[in-house]
């Protein structure tokens, strides 16, 4: 039995995967790779021809999806660590990269790796970096204070073989690395999220391809939520301390609404109409106060809310980086929180109303 299998999806092809594939085969530690492609290009397949020897490619002429990929590969492999990595990361030039995953998966039943975006050189990477600085907050806290939790990112993650076998391996669901995270953590199996271990994603810089992604994750998690909400729950509520600030972290706009719905606008209304009072003895202004007053104390409270709570986040997260090993720039975060936030928040909510108004039980362009 080998320390470690590596299993990689392609669909038609990747640009990074030889160089991924370089950095694997030079590694010491005993393993073996399997590369499974779904409907290649023909310049893809020429392409596998001359890359990295001992790795075993497997190749699917039509696409059978990610699930049934990779679940076909785990029944070739030996390995008794899992390591799944999708093909848009890189690997870092570390000699030791899987030999430490290994001595990671000594202690842990499922190991999330530390993730982050290449380079800062689009709006959307920029945007990007903040989002997978909150994956890795969140994983962090879960893994610090709980040592389980009910999701990973599929991106780069390992899992013992044992593990990955007790759950019955992939389902075939459209967020099949949420959900198999999601029966490990309720059959209490073990989860560390590491730092000492790093990939960097590839992202999509281009808004047309980010919407199609970004809707096949909106209605995957309404799937997975949908098949798990009641187990989770009752998990979830015994360390709320722990899940709700992890949510927060994930999707930080929700402070802002939540806040708003739960602070009364009396106090501001009373304010408004004690400087009303004011003005009115002073300058003699008081109806146009009073009127604002009216009118306006919503508004202000929700724009005090949103400036607080960012100031908020922002200190957070600030401190947050500098334990991570991220940068955090304010005039980034701003748009971040008061726009691409919220943006995914709203193509989440459309994928939860598709999923549960219009029944709709598969992502466009995906094949479970």
């Amino acid at each position: 039995m080998t320390d470690i299998s590596i299993f990689i999806p392609v669909y038609k092809e990747s640009d990074q995967l030889p160089n991924m594939l370089t950095k694997l085969a030079s590694q010491s530690v005993s393993k073996e790779i399997f590369v499974t492609v779904d409907a290649p290009t023909e310049e893809f397949l020429k392409q596998t021809k001359h890359l990295a020897k001992n790795v075993q490619f497997i190749v699917n002429k039509e696409r059978i999806g990610k699930a049934n990929a990779l679940n076909n590969s785990v029944k070739l492999s030996t390995g008794k660590v899992l390591l799944f990595l999708d093909a848009d990361i890189q690997v870092p030039d570390d000699s030791d990269f899987l030999k430490k995953i290994v001595m990671e998966m000594q202690h842990t039943d499922i190991l999330d790796i530390k993730k982050r975006v290449i380079g800062k050189n689009s709006f959307l990477s920029k945007m990007a970096y903040y989002e997978y600085f909150t994956f890795n907050v969140s994983a962090w806290l879960a893994s610090k204070y709980l040592r389980k939790c009910p999701a990973v990112n599929g991106a780069a993650f390992a899992i013992k073989r044992e593990t990955f076998d007790s759950v019955g391996g992939f389902r075939k669901v459209v967020a099949e690395d949420i959900d198999i995270a999601t029966r490990a953590f309720l059959n209490n199996h073990s989860f560390t999220y590491t730092t000492n271990v790093e990939v960097e994603n590839v992202v999509y810089s281009n808004w047309r391809s980010w919407f199609r992604q970004r809707k096949r994750w909106g209605i995957g998690q309404a799937l997975w939520l949908k098949d798990w909400y009641k187990a989770l729950a009752k998990k979830c509520l015994r360390k709320p301390q722990i899940f709700l600030p992890g949510l927060f972290f994930l999707y930080p706009s929700l402070a802002v609404f939540f806040l708003s719905v739960m602070v009364p606008s009396t106090w501001m209304r009373d304010s408004l109409l004690v400087a009303s009072l004011f003005l009115s003895v002073k300058f003699n202004i008081a109806l146009p106060v009073f009127l604002v007053s009216i009118f306006t104390a919503d508004l202000l409270k929700t724009l005090i809310i949103s400036l607080g709570s960012f100031a908020i986040t922002a200190t957070t997260f600030y401190i947050l980086s500098k334990k991570l090993g991220f940068e955090i720039k304010l005039h980034e975060l701003f748009v971040y929180y008061f726009f691409y936030s919220i943006l995914w928040i709203a193509i989440i909510i459309i994928g939860y109303i598709q999923v549960i108004a219009f029944r709709k039980k598969a992502a466009p362009d995906w094949v479970i």
